[in-house]
């Protein structure tokens, strides 16, 4: 112990010498959701999720049907751990409140603050926030989101002045500890509002000095999360809700120190974790530890969730399209992916090729033939249930990000932004299904001048933007500013051409985007309501279960296709009024079968090595990923092309 105090007094010392640094005043900062009024596809997005799961708890079950945090929650059961109910609450009131502030409904707005009121009014002795039946802070510093949306929307500095108290009260030894040190997040976000550089040199001391101050106490895969680690050669084979979380730390420790140490590990760590497990629906492996890159692998639902906000950080803090882009691809395709189109089921594990989603279909070597690929309103673990009501409302908030009079439109949706009492910009698009953006200034009165930034993506070559008709330069990777006097109905049109790229995917496979979007051929799907009480579920069911069932898919039509060596894509638009952009690839059927488990499961296998056409040549259309459930999106291909047109292969096996 006096060791570390004595560490600790060093490194607070080193700390100390850091100057104040005012990049929050050049950073782009999430306001308030107020601001944002949802049109369009997001509005129906938003409004599908109100009418399901995230309107009916019930449906969850356990432990969303409870109080939340607006007292303590009872425990179910012998089922996990005392912190689980609290961080899957947690994630839940966030998605809820976020929610109704953007749709303004005043039942979710209630019941979100509420959790906040009684978290305020029912703290330790020593100021620290949460249940006292939970030690751990993980808990908090998921909840914390929710106190930082309701500050955003109508700031009070008692929360403030609450949560200071509660940094203040983690000692340390614990800060450094699991996933406590992702307290540090909420911490200097705090420091950003009150100008507590203790603040700051706490959590720069707990992130930089981390393994020093661990010592020799012995770690898990999470606790080894230091910069050393970051910067070692050891592949990062940790959980991946873990290390989503913990690449925000050190972009937002630069924007609070104005370190360029931190600027380069957060950016070189982002890198990294891509190029050992990224995946083509834009997040990366994670079932529940990093996998590598074989596509056959899934992703947590929770990491569609947990990255895309990670990203938003990024964003805000380094001004760079590319992750807006990143954004963007993870939230259109693997978390939209991950849950149907009416909210009302979703898988805990998601996979990019997944043939069949079953209550035993999970091929993952993690709960191996379970029910954690199916779509269901409940899963055994309940964080993913909690977390997907994150998805669309955290991308809502980023849309529209603010400068120092300035408007950014960083992320591209249909919406009205309120830059203020007077100018208000309106955007009108289908983006991401089509190209072209315009934002109208609407405004009360006279002119107003502003500043207004749009964004051109990286993947887009042939931009054009243009203010009342006139030719302003662009190019991709970058934001086009324009300082303006508004005038009511001036406008910006963006124009986002969309190239069909064929990719190279690992392990040998192909598949095709356009813009954002990542394609799947849909496959053919037989719903059946599953009914099934699986002994892993713990007793947890949807209360009205014809409302809200868990699926049984099963494929209604063949799945086993392959590519040839130079197959493109061809675009095809939209039918009139769908706005859903299709494409069309010419396919042979192979030999291809399920993998079995044990007792018999059929689970989707991985990517045939040597695949042979076994009939003729027929074309398919793929639509876009995040519409899909089972799906088809990494296709084999066949080797040359003497294969690809022979006839010797038509064989029936």
């Amino acid at each position: 112990m006096k060791r570390l105090s004595f560490i600790i007094s060093a490194v607070l010392t080193v700390s100390g010498l850091l100057s104040a640094c005012d990049s929050a005043d050049k950073q782009w900062q999430e306001g308030s959701l107020r601001d944002i009024r949802p049109e369009g596809w997001l509005l129906e997005k938003l409004e599908s999720q109100k009418e399901g799961l995230t309107g009916h708890p019930e449906a969850l079950s356990y432990p969303y049907n409870t109080c939340l945090w607006a007292g303590e929650i009872p425990r179910m059961g012998e089922h996990g751990r005392d912190w689980w109910r609290y961080e899957q609450t947690a994630y839940y009131t966030d998605g809820l409140l976020r929610l109704g502030y953007l749709l303004d409904d005043e039942e979710f707005i209630s019941k979100g603050e509420a959790g906040i009121d009684y978290t305020l009014e029912h703290p330790w002795e020593n100021g620290r926030l949460g249940s006292k039946l939970v030690e751990y802070t993980w808990p908090f510093a998921v909840f914390f989101r929710a106190m930082k949306a309701r500050y955003d929307v109508s700031p009070d500095p008692a929360i403030l002045e609450a949560l200071t108290r509660h940094y203040n009260s983690i000692p340390m030894e614990q800060l450094i500890r699991k996933r406590d040190i992702l307290s540090l997040e909420g911490m200097l976000w705090t420091a950003s509002k009150t100008g507590n550089r203790a603040l700051v040199e706490k959590a720069d001391s707990a992130f930089r000095f981390r393994k020093e101050l661990l010592g020799d106490i012995k770690t898990s895969r999470d606790d080894r999360v230091t910069p050393e680690f970051l910067q070692g050669e050891e592949p990062y084979k940790m959980h991946g809700v873990t290390i989503s979380e913990i690449l925000k730390l050190p972009i937002m420790l630069y924007a609070a120190t104005g370190d360029e140490w931190y600027r380069e590990l957060g950016e070189s760590s982002l890198a990294r974790l891509y190029e050992e497990d990224g995946l083509p629906d834009g997040l990366f492996t994670s079932a529940e530890w990093l996998q590598g890159r074989d596509i056959r692998h899934s992703h947590e639902t929770c990491n569609a969730v947990d990255m895309s906000w990670t990203l938003g950080y990024y964003l805000e803090i380094l001004k760079d399209a590319k992750y807006a882009d990143l954004l963007e691809k993870i939230v259109f395709n693997a978390g939209s992916g991950s849950v149907t189109s009416d909210f009302k089921a979703l898988q805990y594990y998601s996979s990019v090729n997944q043939f069949i989603a079953t209550g035993t279909s999970n091929h993952n070597k993690d709960n191996y033939c379970s029910t954690w690929m199916a779509y269901r309103p409940t899963h055994q673990t309940e964080c993913c249930a909690g977390n997907i009501h994150r998805l669309y409302p955290n991308y809502a908030a980023r849309m529209w990000l603010r400068g120092r009079d300035e408007a950014v439109a960083a992320l591209y949706g249909p919406s009205e932004f309120i830059y203020n009492e007077k100018l208000s910009f309106v955007e009108e698009t289908e983006y991401p299904y089509g190209e072209k953006v315009v934002i109208r200034a609407r405004l009360k009165g006279g002119k107003q001048s502003a500043k207004l930034s749009v964004r051109i993506p990286c993947w887009c070559t042939e931009s054009a933007v243009t203010l009342n008709g006139a030719q302003l330069p662009s190019k991709a990777g970058s934001f086009v500013s324009m300082d303006h006097s508004w005038a009511d109905g001036d406008s910006v049109v963006v124009s986002l051409p969309m190239k069909v790229e064929r990719r190279s995917a690992y392990g040998g496979g192909v598949y095709f985007e356009r813009g954002p979007l990542v394609y799947s051929y849909a496959i053919p799907a037989d719903y059946k309501k599953d009914t099934i009480r699986y002994a892993n579920m713990n007793g947890k069911y949807p209360a009205d279960d014809n409302a809200f069932p868990c699926w049984d898919i099963r494929p209604a039509g063949p799945w086993n296709f392959a590519l040839g060596p130079d197959a493109e894509a061809e675009f095809i638009a939209g039918s009139a009024g769908s706005g859903t952009p299709r494409l069309r690839v010419p396919v042979r059927p192979i030999r291809w079968e399920f993998d079995e488990g044990p007792k018999g499961e059929l689970l989707t296998p991985d990517l045939p090595k040597e695949p042979l056409p076994t009939g003729p040549l027929q074309y398919l259309e793929l639509v876009p990923y995040g519409q899909t459930t089972l799906r088809l999106t990494v296709f084999p291909t066949v080797r040359d092309n003497w294969l690809w047109h022979s006839d010797l292969c038509k064989t029936t096996w």
